[in-house]
């Protein structure tokens, strides 16, 4: 017979087990997930008074992390059906790349949603076209990110102080933006994602801005990831063209 306790712990007494266990999987995770798992309420999972591993949730209702430590996998069902029922759970954001987590998400499931798809890059990257450059907005830019991109970005005046932004130029003239966010988990990594003026889409702006953040990723010594609704195909087809791919998917699972 064992005892499980679940213990609810500050953030800042579990970011060096999370690191670790990021940076174990064989796929990065992007910073939409990686939002909900620093939000999120965590746990350390205790076996018989001795730690075992951890878990965190997310708004009450969303599983968020899940590991255990190698000696105590084999109460890996009995300690994860624990985990579903605090606060409020009904159901778990899981990368495919998690394996332990994956697995134990699944058993006694409802219902598996594709939620999104996580993508990496190759060593080479299509060039920008003569005509289209890439720059970091300013706050004098604000207006026009706020005009074009219809709330697309959050927390805008601060995304722009930490020089996340970044304006697409075709001829001088904005034809979209650009966003590169630093991981929190993982210090090598980044996610870049890209918005395209309505009028000007279809015209390969939002590859050349992809492309366009790849480089500038690789050139701060980032890692460049993504990530994309997993039924948004044209962001699918947008960030292969720029070279990237994915075997990586986050699933919903519900209980």
């Amino acid at each position: 017979m064992v005892a499980i306790t679940y213990i609810h712990v500050p953030f800042g007494e579990m970011v060096a087990e999370l690191r670790q266990h990021a940076a174990s999987l064989p796929s990065p995770v992007d910073s939409f997930l990686e939002e909900h798992i620093l939000e999120s309420n965590h746990y350390r999972i205790e076996v018989n008074g001795v730690k075992a591993g951890f878990c965190a949730i997310h708004a009450e209702t969303l599983i968020t992390q899940f590991g255990l430590d190698l000696p105590y996998r084999r109460y890996g069902r009995t300690i994860f059906y624990g985990v579903r029922h605090l606060e409020n759970v009904h159901a778990a954001f899981v990368p495919t790349c998690d394996e332990l987590f994956l697995a134990h998400a699944l058993d006694d499931s409802r219902q598996v949603d594709r939620q999104a798809y996580f993508f990496q890059t190759l060593d080479g990257t299509p060039p920008l076209p003569p005509d289209i450059h890439l720059r970091v907005a300013t706050m004098d830019d604000v207006e026009v990110i706020r005009a074009g991109a219809a709330g697309f970005f959050d927390r805008l005046e601060d995304n722009l102080a930490q020089g996340k932004l970044y304006l697409t130029e075709q001829q001088g003239a904005c034809v979209g933006f650009g966003v590169i966010e630093r991981s929190m988990l993982l210090p090598h990594i980044a996610s870049v994602g890209m918005f395209t003026l309505p009028v000007f889409r279809r015209r390969g702006i939002g590859t050349a801005t992809i492309c366009g953040l790849i480089t500038e990723c690789r050139r701060i010594g980032r890692q460049p990831i993504a990530g994309c609704w997993y039924h948004n195909h044209r962001s699918k087809q947008t960030l292969e063209a720029a070279g990237m791919y994915s075997h990586t998917r986050l699933l919903r699972i519900s209980y």
